[in-house]
C-alpha cells in the first residue's frame, strides 16, 4: 500500500482529491473501515470470498464511482479487475501497476 498511499498523499498535497480503496487482506481486521492517514482518505473493505490470493470484495465498487483516473496496483486481484472492467461502464480511464491497493483521483 505504500506506493498507492504516497501517490495519493502527494496528489492531495497539491489539491487533487485522491482516496485509497483497499481490502483487509494482509492487515489487522480491527483497523477502521475508513480513516484519514495524513491527507489521504482510506477505505478498507471486507473480503467476502477469498480464493487463494484473489480477494473478492464487492464493497470496493462503491468507491469506484465518479472518478477521473483509477490507478490500480497489483495484478490478478479483484480491485485491479474491477478497475479494468468498470471504466468502460463509467467513461473513465484506468492504469495499472504491480504493487498494492488502488487509488482514485477525482476533480473537485
Amino acid at each position: 500500500m505504500n506506493q498507492a498511499f504516497e501517490i495519493s498523499n502527494r496528489l492531495e498535497a497539491i489539491g487533487v482529491h485522491s482516496p485509497v480503496s483497499t481490502t483487509y487482506a494482509d492487515v489487522d481486521s480491527r483497523l477502521p473501515s475508513t480513516e484519514t492517514l495524513e491527507r489521504v482518505q482510506v477505505s478498507r473493505h471486507r473480503i467476502l470470498l477469498p480464493l487463494m490470493r484473489y480477494s473478492f470484495a464487492p464493497g470496493v465498487i462503491r468507491d469506484m464511482k465518479d472518478f477521473d483516473i483509477l490507478h490500480a496496483h497489483n495484478y490478478r486481484n479483484f480491485l485491479t479487475d474491477a478497475g479494468f472492467f468498470l471504466p468502460a461502464n463509467i467513461s473513465a480511464p484506468s492504469s495499472s501497476a504491480r504493487m498494492a491497493p488502488c487509488s482514485a483521483t477525482r476533480n473537485t
